[in-house]
């Protein structure tokens, strides 16, 4: 799917991807450990944020791009390479 998308909004797609990824892992890492500390918390709470900003950069850019505005994204994160 991200092949369809222009060079802009691949490069934005990609981050989020990235992002997405990065925080669900440090989330499940989080819960799976058995010593949890606001200081952890808190850097994820920031890992969601950037998560959040990338996704709407990237949704953003799709509605003013006629390339991208004409692919529909099913799945929001799949193979963001």
């Amino acid at each position: 799917m991200s092949q369809d998308l222009c060079a802009r909004g691949r490069e934005l797609f990609k981050k989020a991807s990235q992002a997405d990824e990065l925080f669900k892992a440090r989330l499940l890492e989080f819960f799976a450990s058995a010593k949890k500390d606001d200081r952890e918390m808190k850097q994820i709470e920031v890992l969601g944020d950037t998560h959040r900003e990338a996704d709407e950069a990237f949704h953003r850019h799709k509605r003013f791009c006629s390339a991208c505005a004409e692919i529909h994204v099913v799945s929001r994160y799949v193979a963001a390479d």
